[in-house]
Parts: structure tokens; sequence; C-alpha cells
């Protein structure tokens, strides 16, 4: 049903003609392999588009900057012959198509390049021409030189020759990451870390996201992650109290399905915390998490949360609407991320993502009528 319900989205979102945006295919499980199939034989690049666009900021600009704006009219040329997919990251049932698929990704929006030859049954088995991760400044002259034949990976590596320093070692790491290599990035990172210049606190980052990028986002192995993070903990036990030891520790827990435990580290972290950033942390968790464990508890808390933190409602707004659309109350959905960009305003900051986001629900609330 959420495959279908994405799919209607899709359409109404590319109804109208529009000279400038990318053209998505609609796609289905079932149909998937005979498209890229027909890509293969074509010799047709497949772009797939790994998004969240009900939640994801960067997934909300790319969209309407670039892939949905009628304007772009070069990314309209340049995609022009491709098979475009557009796949959601985090949703049912297209999170488990892309593991079968044998997709992996650093977070969304990641848009891959894909080049797939005649008999290639999955996406995964395709070459992967570029890994773009976010919405960068140059995400367009990236997506052109992938088509060239650039290789990012390579660049990166020339860049470390030449430059030998930790800046290349870590930007090495992240395209390794990008383009879902996570050995390859942890063998950079095991180099980073040895680097001499680092101070104390960047090689406690740097060790932290040598476990979370490769072993938690990349691969999803959860039970190796915890392992990873208790001897994290050991080694760097001032570390233990930081923001993002605790979320990896909790969303590995939520993940296999270690509830008691999870719970004790959410009463400590946020439960009951003034801290505006500790209770939109906790939210966030709640609305991400793979279970509707924290669901019903985490609502109760962000209404309330708009009353406790007035100078921040927009943000609580826009959390209380997530979790609403999480628990299928579309209509109160709309209505709290109505409120988002009422109370934010068009010169707050993140007004273009509450109201892709209040864009994104209505669409789901059309989709879902008879």
């Amino acid at each position: 049903m959420r495959r279908m319900i994405s799919i209607l989205v899709l359409a109404m979102c590319a109804a109208a003609p529009a000279a400038g945006a990318v053209r998505f295919a609609e796609w289905t499980p079932q149909n998937l392999q005979g498209l890229l199939a027909e890509a293969g034989a074509a010799e047709r690049f497949v772009m797939v588009v790994i998004t969240q666009p009900d939640w994801c900021p960067a997934c909300i600009e790319l969209d309407q900057n670039l892939l949905r704006n009628p304007a772009a009219a070069e990314v309209a040329e340049l995609t022009r012959d491709w098979l475009v997919l557009e796949i959601y990251g985090y949703d049912e049932p297209d999170a488990s198509l892309l593991a079968a698929q044998g997709i992996s990704f650093l977070g969304t929006p990641t848009t891959l390049l894909l080049q797939p030859r005649p008999g290639d049954q999955t996406l995964g088995e395709s070459r992967r021409a570029a890994a773009i991760v976010g919405f960068p400044d140059d995400y367009l002259a990236r997506l052109e030189r992938a088509a060239a034949g650039h290789d990012a990976i390579a660049e990166a590596q020339a860049q470390l020759r030449e430059r030998n320093d930790v800046e290349s070692l870590r930007d090495l790491a992240m395209a390794f990451l990008a383009a879902g290599d996570a050995d390859a990035a942890r063998r950079v990172y095991r180099s980073l870390l040895l680097r001499d210049e680092l101070s104390p606190g960047q090689r406690q980052e740097f060790a932290l996201q040598a476990i979370v990028q490769p072993t938690q986002r990349v691969e999803k192995d959860h039970r190796r992650a915890l392992e990873e993070l208790d001897a994290w903990g050991e080694a760097y036990p001032e570390g233990r109290n930081s923001a993002d030891y605790i979320a990896a520790r909790t969303w590995s827990l939520l993940v296999l399905g270690e509830q008691e435990r999870a719970m004790a580290l959410i009463r400590e972290a946020y439960l009951d915390s003034d801290d505006p950033d500790a209770v939109a942390q906790y939210l966030y968790l709640a609305f991400r998490s793979p279970t509707d464990l924290l669901l019903a508890d985490a609502e109760v808390r962000a209404r309330a949360a708009i009353e406790r933190f007035p100078e921040q409602a927009a943000r609580f707004h826009a959390a209380h609407g997530r979790l609403l659309r999480r628990l299928g109350r579309l209509d109160e959905a709309e209505q709290a991320f109505s409120r988002a960009v009422a109370v934010a305003g068009e010169s707050h900051p993140s007004f273009g993502t509450y109201l892709g986001q209040l864009e994104f629900v209505r669409n789901e609330q059309a989709a879902a009528r008879p």
C-alpha cells in the first residue's frame, strides 16, 4: 500500500508539464528488473534518488531547487534519456527493496548514477558511476562529470597523494562511504587515526565516525556497531555522555529489539530534559525508530514542547507533524505543518523545509482519498 501511495504522490508531483523538471519513472518491485534490463540493453544511465522528502531538509531542497524545479533546464537535459528512480530510503517497502537490491547508502538524499550491463539482475550489480550524498552546491556538476566518465574515488586518491593530510584522508573515506564500500572506508579511517597531528578531540571524533558511518549507516550491522561502540566507550570514557554516542547506541538497540536497554538510555539522556536540543533529538529518534515503541509518548512530548519552548515553536510543530504522519493521522499532521509554516514565516531558515513537509503530507492526503 505504501509503495502504491508513493507512486500516486510521485505521479501528482510530476503530472503537470514542467519543462525543466526531471522525469521520474513509475516503478514497482515487480517491474523494476524489467526497467533495469531495458536500460542495460540501451546503455542508458540509471539515476537512483534515495530520498525521504517527508522530513529530510536536504531532500526537500534537492526537489525544490533542482529535480522538480520547472526552471532547472540543465538537469532536465542531462537526464532526458536516463531512467530516473525515486526510492524512499527509510519507508517500507522501499527500504527493504533497497536492501534486497544490494544498495547501501550513507544517508538521504543519496543520488546514485548507475551503469547497468546486460544481465544485471539488481541495481546493486550495476557499476556505480557516481554517488552524491546530500545536496552539495556542485551537485549538477558532479552528475555531469560522472556521466562524462569522471571517477570521484580516483580524484580523492589523487588529492591524497598530492596533499597527504587529514582533510584529504577524510575526503577519501567519505568517497568510499558514498560508494557503499565500508571496508575501504574503514581502512582509510585506520590510517587517519594514526596521524600525529590529530588533537585528542579529533581522534575521539574520527574514531566514532569510523563506527557510525561504515558499520551502522552503510552496512547497517547493528550488532557489530554495538560491539564497536562498547570498545569506543572503553577507549574514550569521557565521550560516553556525548549526544552522538548516545544516539548511535540507542538507535542500534532499538533496531535489534533490545527495548529495555534502549529505554534506559533514553530515560537518562532525553526524558524530562530542559534542553530543547535534547528534546528535539528524542522526538527525531522516536520518529525514525524502526518500531512504534516511542511514537505515542513522543507525540505527547512534542505537543508539550511547543508550550515549553515557545521561541522554537515552529521547530516543534514540525516535529509534531512528522510524528502524527508516522501515526497515520494525516489531517492532524497537515494542521501541525501548517502551524509550523505560519509561525516560522518566510524569513525563517527552515521555512522551505516546513513548506516542503506540508506539501508532501497534502499530497499523501490527496492520494489516500477514494
